[in-house]
């Protein structure tokens, strides 16, 4: 708890500081005073030898001079004055100065005092040597002052006490005092962890409470003002990168950054579904789900060896792709630390930029046909070709024919883009299917006979099969599929046209047993002069090949649709899906397109 704390590391550290120093204060304070008061009592002392020595000299009356210095020894309290005079009469003090080390002897002959503690006179014993040579003795005399060393306890004592006294009021002070100073201290600290913490859990508004201009303080300020930059920076970066991902995740496009091990760092919902799909295709559910394919991890390692942009068009799971790549570099703009990868799908555009193609040499093939026929024609009737009426006749007649057909591309080529730009005038009303279908029949019954087709329409006889439609664009998708059918049919072969009606949708079926279409033909019979027999002629198959792209236009307009089953060799059948109208309450609300939009 104490590691983990400032305030308890500040607190401690100043007690603790304090502490030794108030200790190594008293102990050397309880030194000073020791021998302060030692060395006072000594000069007391020796003051007093002094005074008996003094009081010695001048009085020739040794008797009334021991009297004198015993009441200074009273005075002074517990010392005790002995005295030798000359030093030959006491054989105690003989012995006692004997002991004297030989500085000491020679500094008392010398006629200085010498003050010794322990020792000679005992261990708890305070002495005070003085030497005098009164003129009325042979020889030198000694006057020793003593002074228990217990005198001294007392002072020494309450000196003691106080000093103990005052180190703890110190202490205890210092300590109330250290709590407050690193309590103030620490408490920016504090909040700055705090807000620390908060910031790294991303939470950028706390601040901290600025009360000193200290460096404390200036810390605290410059903390509030890095959290607020970084909150405008963080709130800026959020902003930046919901407008990436918003960009990233429109785009129809794929965009993936990968790092220099294929390792994809950021990838848009298209690259994600079409990476997702190439690992299925794979079977490389297993692998890690991170990283780039084969094909543009290879891309990714020439794009960082060239240190160049690199282009590629590969091909996935039947689809042409179109990659670029581009490195990615360090703040320093030269080191690469990844690529980006987009790539995009073009196989629809190619697809469009043959269609486009195929349609203008279909449209170019059609046209021409016709317009030398009619060339050829016409040019034979300008040379007067023939005197005969009839040949002349004939001769118009082929070119009257042909501009027929020409004009029938271009009807149904002008259909075909009304109805793709939605501005085809449909007159919807309430309409019998029945009728539609038993008028087309009709049509084409003397046309199947003459070429040994069994032509028949199945309908229900007990009530009408009623939908909301255009009854001519009706008939034209009946006609369209009927005249397909008996034109793919052969003599011998059957064509039969039905209505079937449920509860919410009626199907129209026309199902032939002529040559039928490949299967690899069956995704693109509805494009625009597209042809399933390609070794097929004019004579033999009539049409433009536009009516399969009009009759699906006209049954997705009608809100229907229509599919196909076949087997080459075997017959076809064109099945279209309309939904039932009951009564005039449940009609529609797609009316026909106004004039104004139909041109």
């Amino acid at each position: 708890m104490i590691r983990n704390s400032i305030v308890a590391k500040l607190w401690l550290t100043i007690v603790g500081m304090v502490c030794v120093v108030l200790l190594l204060l008293s102990l050397l304070l309880q030194q000073f005073l020791d021998n302060f008061v030692f060395e006072q009592q000594t000069k007391e002392m020796t003051r007093l030898a002094a005074s008996i020595a003094t009081l010695i000299r001048q009085n020739t009356d040794l008797a009334r001079a021991e009297a004198v210095a015993l009441q200074l020894a009273k005075v002074s309290g517990n010392a005790h004055i002995s005295m030798a005079i000359p030093l030959a009469t006491n054989a105690h003090l003989g012995r006692i100065y004997q002991s004297l080390p030989a500085a000491e002897q020679a500094q008392l002959r010398q006629g200085q005092p010498v003050a010794v503690r322990g020792g000679v006179m005992g261990h708890d014993t305070l002495a005070v040597f003085e030497s005098v040579r009164p003129a009325y003795a042979n020889g030198m005399g000694l006057i020793v002052v003593t002074q228990p060393e217990s005198v001294l306890d007392d002072p020494m004592t309450r000196m003691r006490n106080l000093i103990v006294f005052a180190t703890a009021l110190g202490i205890l002070l210092t300590t109330g005092l250290a709590f407050v100073v690193s309590k103030n201290l620490s408490r920016p600290l504090v909040q700055m962890n705090r807000a620390a913490e908060q910031m790294a859990k991303g939470n950028f508004r706390q601040r901290v409470e600025v009360v000193t201009t200290d460096e404390v303080g200036r810390l605290g300020r410059t903390f509030n003002q890095l959290a607020g930059e970084l909150q405008q920076t963080i709130a800026a970066l959020s902003v930046e990168k919901d407008q990436l991902s918003s960009i990233l995740s429109s785009l129809v496009d794929g965009v993936v950054a990968a790092d220099l091990r294929g390792r994809i760092r950021l990838m848009n919902p298209p690259a994600r579904k079409r990476l997702q799909a190439l690992r299925e295709l794979t079977h490389d559910d297993d692998g890690p789900v991170e990283t780039l394919p084969s094909g543009l991890m290879s891309m990714l390692a020439t794009v960082v060896d060239l240190n160049q942009t690199q282009v590629r068009q590969m091909t996935w799971q039947g689809r042409v792709i179109h990659a670029t790549m581009t490195p990615l570099y360090e703040s320093d703009g030269t080191t690469v630390r990844g690529v980006v990868c987009v790539f995009r799908d073009i196989t629809e555009e190619q697809k469009l930029d043959r269609l486009r193609k195929d349609f203008i040499a279909n449209v170019s093939h059609e046209l021409r046909t016709p317009l030398s026929m009619m060339q050829g024609y016409a040019e034979a009737l300008l040379d007067e070709f023939g005197d005969d009426p009839e040949q002349r006749r004939e001769l118009t007649g082929i070119i009257h024919d042909e501009t027929l057909r020409m004009k029938r591309l271009v009807n149904d080529l002008l259909n075909l883009a009304q109805l793709e730009s939605g501005h085809f005038h449909m007159n919807f009303a309430r309409v019998d299917l029945n009728q539609v279908v038993g008028r087309v029949g009709r049509k084409f019954q003397a046309l199947a006979a003459e070429r040994g087709v069994e032509f028949g329409v199945s309908l229900p006889d007990e009530h009408p099969v009623w939908v909301w439609a255009d009854s001519d664009r009706m008939e034209q998708v009946c006609t369209n599929l009927a005249d397909n059918a008996l034109r793919h049919t052969p003599s011998g072969g059957r064509v039969n046209i039905s209505v079937t009606a449920r509860e919410h949708t009626v199907k129209l079926r026309v199902t032939d047993t002529g040559t039928g279409i490949p299967e690899a033909d069956l995704p693109y019979i509805w494009e625009r002069f597209y042809k399933a027999d390609k070794a097929r002629t004019r004579g033999q198959s009539g049409g433009t090949g536009l009516g399969l792209a009009i009759t699906r236009h006209i049954v997705m307009e009608h809100g229907g649709d229509i599919m196909v089953e076949s087997c080459e060799g075997q017959g076809t059948t064109f099945t279209v899906t309309l939904p039932v109208f009951r009564n005039p309450e449940d009609e529609p609300t797609n009316h026909p397109a106004t004039d104004d939009e139909a041109r």
